[in-house]
């Protein structure tokens, strides 16, 4: 029994060398198989010379361009205030918004007639006194008496005379302006943020009466980093200096009543310094008619209030000759892929002008025609082999 197990393996090993004999010569022999290259399949966009007009993104808070407290001017207690002298009224120039009692301001304008009536008569008087004393010296002149004396000739008392006058005028119009004071008209056409006093009420003079502010325009400080203002217009440099006549332009959108709304703005000025902390410079914005009060549309009634939060899109530079990319087209470097007639990769430097939101304007370093690679290439090589897809033009979606 042990023997018959001892030769078992034996017999095994030697069938597998005979089989494997056999097999070697008399088998088909493996012939090797040529693979061909891996071509990948791309997308590929012909690029086209087009006009590019920059726009710089900013956002901001609507202010009011004028916003003062009202002082009173007078002492007294106001008998009468207008319907729109309350929180949120609306206004128009000189309208009056409250009266001041104005019993004591009559009196003092009568007391002022009074007394340039009295200054008048004064001078009169004066005046034909100096007029006798010169006929009486004229007819004493042979007696050569020497030169008169001033006094002879009343000429300190038409001095004071007139000073007296000049006072008496000035007092009527001190007591003429009191009175027209008692009415505390409007400076502007615009909007009451808060009021301090009411009918019945005694004020001071200089008290603060109310808060309002000017709705003919408003103001939206637009921060933007410094680095933006190349793609701004160059006129907005004068801007800076002087304020410039050809404002830049930019358009104001924000949600009003559940709907958007666009308003249109012009930057006539910039914040007069770059803020430390954020690198950042304010353009300062003006919209006119805010409220709509002189607009014909049904959109542009939509008052632009202010304290509303608004996106802002600031006109920039024409550009008159770019190509637009999508960022995923660039490489590291500021590289493209541009396939040549064969479909075979050529590397091509260009010149970014701005990265945008998926897209990078490209000024230079591309031909009209060329056709860019914009599919991702794990491992791309100068001069490899790829198959593009069908050719996107810059017009299709």
């Amino acid at each position: 029994m042990k023997r018959k197990s001892l030769l078992l393996p034996i017999l095994v090993l030697l069938v597998c060398g005979v089989l494997t004999v056999l097999l070697t010569k008399f088998g088909r022999q493996v012939q090797p198989v040529k693979m061909e290259p891996y071509t990948p399949f791309v997308e590929a966009k012909v690029v086209t010379l087009t006009s590019k007009k920059l726009m710089v993104k900013s956002q901001g808070t609507v202010v009011a361009s004028t916003r003062i407290p009202l002082i009173s001017e007078l002492d007294g207690a106001v008998t009468e205030v207008s319907h729109a002298f309350r929180e949120g009224g609306v206004f128009q120039k000189g309208e009056v918004l409250l009266r001041i009692d104005d019993t004591d301001y009559k009196a003092a304008l009568a007391q002022a007639r009074a007394q340039l009536a009295n200054a008048n008569i004064q001078m009169e008087t004066v005046q034909a006194e100096a007029r006798l004393a010169q006929e009486d010296w004229k007819e004493m002149e042979s007696m050569q008496l020497g030169d008169p004396s001033p006094l002879l000739f009343r000429e300190p008392q038409l001095a004071g005379a007139r000073m007296g006058m000049a006072s008496a005028e000035a007092s009527l119009v001190k007591a003429e302006k009191d009175l027209k004071r008692t009415l505390v008209r409007a400076p502007f056409a615009g909007r009451v943020v808060s009021k301090m006093a009411d009918a019945g009420q005694f004020v001071r003079r200089g008290q603060e009466l109310a808060r309002v502010f000017d709705v003919s325009r408003v103001e939206v400080k637009l921060p933007i980093p410094v680095s933006e203002l190349a793609f701004l217009d160059p006129s907005l440099s004068s801007i800076q200096l002087t304020g410039s006549s050809n404002p830049v332009r930019v358009d104001l959108e924000a949600e009003y009543a559940g709907q958007k709304r666009q308003w249109t703005g012009y930057i006539h000025r910039t914040s007069g310094e770059i803020d430390p902390r954020s690198r950042m410079i304010s353009l300062i914005a003006e919209v006119a008619d805010p409220y709509g009060v002189n607009a014909t549309s049904k959109m542009a009634k939509s008052p632009l209030s202010v304290g509303m939060f608004v996106k802002a899109d600031i006109h920039g530079r024409l550009l008159p000759e770019t190509f637009s990319l999508p960022r995923a087209a660039l490489l590291e470097g500021g590289q493209v892929i541009v396939l040549d007639e064969s479909n075979r990769i050529t590397f091509r430097d260009v010149s970014i002008v701005r990265y945008e939101a998926s897209d990078a304007v490209i000024e230079s370093g591309l031909n009209e025609g060329d056709r860019v690679c914009i599919s991702r290439i794990e491992i791309p090589k100068e001069g490899s082999q790829v198959k593009p897809l069908e050719p996107m033009n810059e017009e299709q979606p």
